[in-house]
């Protein structure tokens, strides 16, 4: 097994097509910048797998009602 990585945390404003949010991020020495699936699902948009290009994958604001997954009754 590797090393262990030492790394800050912090919040970052994004904006992708014309959908924003903010969301926490790693800070650390990396030879390109990372775009992570959790901001990438969270402005609900995916890349499109043929064109590489990226684009809605539900209406914006869902993900506040999708977050948690629904209670079960008792």
């Amino acid at each position: 097994m590797g090393g262990g990585l030492r790394a800050g945390v912090s919040l970052a404003y994004f904006r992708v097509l014309d959908r924003d949010g903010v969301f926490q991020v790693v800070l650390a020495d990396s030879p390109e910048p990372i775009l992570g699936v959790t901001v990438v699902e969270g402005l609900g948009v995916k890349v499109d797998p043929v064109t590489g290009k990226l684009e809605y994958s539900r209406p914006y604001g869902l993900a506040a009602l999708s977050s948690h997954p629904p209670r079960r009754p008792a």
